[in-house]
């Protein structure tokens, strides 16, 4: 046992090395070496849709519940206009490295990490072959995967169906914390600052929370999380270089807005995206931010 958590804590301190080490090059610490070719590149339009719970009920819809048929009705259309989704690591691909991204990309994301996105969601995905990213609050996810509870209501993902997910090569995992998505009670929204909170005690609640986020990552599938998604999208600059020194590269707002990528590491701080409630479409969304 010891040995194994020797080899999990090595992997996890060189995980977070080469992520930090190419983060502080890359994500706009130092503007002055992001090149003139970059910076003479046109933004790309990348509108980036949110949503959370897939429930089959459609008397469970609202504004963070959508069926699984208004969910393929959405999919379909994006096709159908020549989109094709990408998840984060194109995105980081795209600015650091200049890999190409399509001609009409689009990011589908889902906060929160239910079951019912196993259950409804990935099907879908698999049939239309398009990808995903999914944030979890990764203290749900260690619950249920103690539990024998697949509620298509209200359960959240297990380690185990995210290996599966992550072996399709279609879903990309992020971070939506280990636990600061669910303190009701404690006078922060998130991981929003609170009232009269010091710039250092608020970094150390955050550092200690999203660093137990990653390492169990790390544990539970070799992988470490490359962005991290702000719960309630509740933001605090001083949350800027805690997330920067755990090897974030890229954080996801939802700030209801087209996202414009350019070759400037700057832009993948604070991805904005448009909540997908019941009652429109990714069509209308999109039509209206993009016209």
């Amino acid at each position: 046992m010891k040995m194994r958590m020797l080899r999990l804590a090595v992997v996890f301190a060189l995980t977070a090395a080469v992520v930090w080490g190419s983060w502080y090059i890359e994500f706009g610490r130092a503007p002055e070496t992001v090149s003139v070719e970059a910076a003479a590149q046109e933004p790309i339009d990348l509108p980036v849709l949110m949503y959370h719970s897939i429930n089959s009920r459609e008397k469970k819809a609202g504004d963070y519940v959508i069926t699984p048929e208004a969910l393929r009705s959405d999919l379909l259309w994006l096709r159908e206009q020549g989109y094709q989704t990408v998840v984060v690591q194109d995105l980081l691909n795209y600015v650091e490295t200049g890999t190409p991204l399509p001609e009409k990309p689009v990011m589908i994301t889902f906060d929160d990490g239910y079951y019912n996105n196993y259950l409804n969601a990935f099907p879908i995905l698999q049939e239309l072959r398009m990808k995903a990213v999914i944030s979890i609050i990764i203290s749900e996810t260690d619950k249920y995967s103690q539990l024998d509870e697949n509620r298509e209501n209200y359960s959240h993902l297990t380690w185990e169906q995210i290996g599966e997910m992550m072996d399709s090569g279609l879903i990309e995992f992020q971070s939506h914390s280990y636990n600061l998505h669910k303190n009701k009670g404690s006078g922060r929204k998130g991981i929003g600052k609170k009232k009269g909170e010091s710039t250092e005690e608020y970094q150390q609640v955050i550092r200690e929370d999203v660093e137990k986020g990653q390492q169990r990552f790390v544990e539970m599938t070799g992988y470490a999380p490359t962005a991290f998604t702000y719960p309630f999208g509740a933001v605090s600059e001083d949350s800027y270089p805690v997330l920067e020194e755990l090897g974030f590269r890229a954080t996801l707002d939802a700030q209801g807005k087209l996202f414009r990528i350019t070759r400037d590491p700057a832009c993948l701080r604070r991805i904005p995206r448009f909540n997908r409630p019941w009652g429109t479409t990714a069509q209308k969304i999109i039509e209206k931010a993009t016209k």
